[in-house]
């Protein structure tokens, strides 16, 4: 009898994601570590394998380190995380991003100076049928044996554990790791949905901010705050912030910054925008300072009282 033929495997999968929540203890979610890199989805057919990020950019070129990944059983799909781990264990989110921007004709030098870990946490395809209604403690079932008959370092399944969400947390606070994710065991995978199905729980910081300016987007708008706080006594520039500004927010900004405009900021911003006078204060969540002192992942909180106020 003739080979059945196998299914084509879909051009894209778009990415199933998460909600923001709180750490919990339940015996029917699995806790994994968030690592902190790059999304990306691979599809490996007949010898060959495609990578795609969230945006549908190909990625397999970027990466010539997971070249082993196109000689996986053709007709399956995996999602994971790119990461870069630096000699303390913890991911290395500058370096991804140098690999991220990093030109095609430069893959194998970063390769060799920035090499990526391809940490995988789901099946979604396995010979050519997919997994998706199935559950989550199935799907990952079988990944966990795909990738134990590879055997390459360089492609490792995410680890994780039952019931013990707060334990779990604890040890990503003590780590100073990017965060957790929380899934439902029962779960299929929903793609490109957002439910309570997955949480995820992140490190975050906050911080008081002035208001320096703002980047225009044209008549009677703004894209983002340009921002900056205290750091060792001195007030720095510490970038933009665009995210989590609600509509009632973004009139009372934009009023308030148009009685207030001025010639030139308060402190040399680096960046050019339409600056305002101090008073207009803001607190902003974070999760990390990046190498060159700006706010890694801003997300506006609320205005807070100043001196105008």
């Amino acid at each position: 009898m003739p080979a059945m033929a196998m299914h084509a495997l879909p051009q894209h999968v778009e990415p199933m994601l998460a909600r923001l929540g709180a750490a919990f203890d339940s015996p029917a979610h699995l806790f994994e570590i968030k690592w902190d890199g790059v999304r990306a989805i691979t599809y490996v057919e007949a010898g060959s394998h495609r990578m795609h990020g969230r945006k549908r950019r190909d990625l397999a070129g970027r990466y010539p380190e997971l070249a082993f990944l196109a000689g996986l059983p053709s007709g399956c799909v995996l999602d994971g995380e790119l990461v870069v781990l630096g000699p303390d264990g913890k991911p290395d989110f500058p370096a991804i991003l140098a690999r991220e921007n990093g030109s095609l004709a430069r893959a194998a030098s970063g390769a060799r100076r920035y090499p990526v870990v391809y940490i995988v946490f789901d099946l979604l395809y396995e010979n050519g049928v997919s997994l998706l209604s199935l559950p989550l403690r199935e799907r990952r079932a079988r990944l966990q044996q795909l990738v134990a008959a590879i055997g390459n370092g360089r492609l490792l399944a995410s680890e994780g554990v039952v019931a013990s969400g707060h334990a779990m947390f604890a040890v990503v606070l003590e780590r100073g790791l990017e965060g957790m994710v929380c899934k439902r065991l029962d779960s299929p995978y929903l793609p490109g949905e957002r439910t309570d199905a997955w949480q995820k729980v992140k490190l975050v910081q906050q911080v008081h901010c002035l208001i320096l300016g703002y980047e225009p987007a044209g008549a009677g708008d703004f894209k983002s705050l340009i921002i900056a706080t205290d750091i060792g006594g001195e007030l720095r520039c510490v970038g933009k912030v665009g995210s989590g500004i609600g509509e009632g927010e973004r009139r009372q900004l934009w009023q308030r910054m148009g009685a207030v405009r001025v010639d030139r900021p308060l402190i040399d911003a680096g960046m050019t925008g339409v600056w305002v006078a101090p008073g207009l204060y803001c607190t902003v969540n974070f999760l990390e300072f990046t190498a060159n002192g700006s706010l890694r992942a801003p997300v506006f909180v609320a205005l807070v009282k100043g001196d105008r106020e």
